[in-house]
């Protein structure tokens, strides 16, 4: 039990990094406007 509790913990880490790697390079490098994290982790849960 404890391994798929830091399996999921990794995960999550995983993709919180990603989607603000995301955000920063995305949204304030190519300026076309800063997307939050949390948008962007709302339009993944829609897809």
């Amino acid at each position: 039990m404890k391994f798929w509790l830091k399996c999921l913990a990794a995960v999550a880490v995983a993709a919180m990094l990603l989607a603000l790697y995301d955000s920063v390079f995305n949204g304030l490098l190519n300026k076309d406007g800063y997307k939050p994290v949390t948008e962007q982790m709302r339009d993944v849960m829609d897809q």
